[in-house]
């Protein structure tokens, strides 16, 4: 039993470590869009924001009319309504009909083998314009000078821009999980290696993917992506290993996401990833994961194990409190260091089983059976041709 606990808490301390040895330099070297300050470009390029758009009734005219109003001067908006079941379709035409910026595109049949998501955002490339495009999703908000700001320091320093967002979140459980989540993920993307050509560090984000049309061109496309559940993060693997320049930027105050609207739609949001690995593989990983995020406590059972906890609880809350600081959440998740991951470990499991048991997943009114799901899965994979960097 000694021995069992000495080897967790071990295990437990050396991933808390490590956690910290990697994000204080991913949060160091992000720039913030506030502090960004470039001179204005003698001609703002057109950027053309792409929305996929399904069931988004409720926040899509708030999102669109934050991007109208946001003041950049050479913009194209791309609506695309996604076979949606509400009122989607209808606001999308009424906001038409109000700016001649913005374009409707009316989805209303799902090629074969395409995710509906990845779908409508190939269904608005097609008619995109922009020198720049920005996939950018429904409820996602821009405060006055944001393209400004990151156009002007983009245009001449990368060729694909994933930019952060602030978080509101709708209750204590939503927020202490997405805490521990964004801590990981911050550590594991090694965010400060994106911008080095060399690097196999990559990022991409929903909430603002923004990237030169020509550096899309260099690359496979939406096609190669098409049945990729993870279509933002798959973008920016595809467009690194293309070639195109990559940078990451904190939005705090200008780029604003109300991450899921309750804790039942964060649940189901999750379920689309239940196929991507064999349930028994998924639920092993979430038993290690918990036992490495939550293993410090095993010191309990140890000699002078209540005073090693404290410190070593002490050091892991001051880890997630700098995490709660940089992303603009609630700080008092710092309290609980570790407890997000049995949250997430039950989402995961859930979505695992589910997807077990129904022999696939069902994501924005489609239902994908497991072996599609697997197979058309591109982080990792090797781009199918030859590509040019972007000059």
């Amino acid at each position: 039993m000694i021995l069992f606990a000495v080897t967790l808490v071990t295990v437990s301390a050396i991933w808390w470590l490590t956690q910290a040895l990697l994000l204080v330099p991913s949060i160091t070297s992000v720039p913030r869009l506030r502090a960004v300050n470039e001179p204005a470009l003698e001609k703002w390029p057109l950027v053309s924001v792409i929305v996929p758009a399904r069931n988004e009734a409720e926040s899509l005219e708030e999102g669109i009319a934050s991007r109208l109003s946001e003041g950049y001067p050479n913009l194209q908006i791309v609506i695309v309504n996604d076979r949606s079941e509400d009122s989607t379709g209808a606001i999308a035409d009424r906001l038409a009909a109000r700016d001649s910026r913005v374009k409707v595109v009316h989805v209303t049949e799902l090629p074969t083998g395409w995710l509906g998501k990845l779908n409508a955002m190939q269904r608005g490339l097609e008619i995109a314009t922009g020198d720049w495009v920005l996939l950018s999703d429904a409820d996602v908000q821009l405060t006055p000078g944001t393209m400004q700001r990151v156009m002007s320091w983009a245009e001449s320093r990368a060729d694909h821009v994933g930019v952060l967002p602030s978080l509101t979140t709708a209750g204590p459980v939503i927020t202490l999980t997405l805490t521990g989540f964004f801590r990981m993920v911050t550590s594991l993307t090694r965010l400060w290696a994106v911008p080095t050509p060399r690097s196999s560090a990559f990022f991409g984000i929903g909430a603002f993917n923004l990237f030169r049309r020509s550096s899309y061109d260099a690359s496979p496309g939406l096609e190669w992506l098409k049945m990729e559940i993870g279509d933002d993060v798959a973008l920016g693997y595809m467009l690194k290993k293309s070639g195109a320049r990559q940078a990451v930027l904190m939005g705090n105050g200008f780029v604003q996401l109300q991450f899921y609207g309750s804790v039942k739609a964060m649940v189901q949001a999750l379920e689309k990833n239940g196929a991507q690995a064999p349930a028994l593989l998924t639920l092993g990983g979430l038993v290690v994961l918990c036992s490495l995020e939550l293993g410090y406590l095993a010191a309990f059972a140890l000699p002078y194990g209540p005073a090693f906890t404290a410190v070593f609880w002490i050091l892991a809350s001051l880890l997630q409190w700098r995490v709660c600081a940089w992303v603009g959440l609630k700080r008092w998740p710092a309290l609980f260091p570790g407890v997000s991951s049995l949250v997430l470990a039950w989402a995961m499991a859930r979505s695992a089983l589910l997807a077990f048991i129904r022999g696939g997943v069902r994501w924005r009114g489609t239902f994908y059976p497991t072996k599609t799901v697997r197979a058309g899965q591109r982080l990792g994979k090797r781009l199918p041709v030859a590509t040019t960097p972007p000059e």
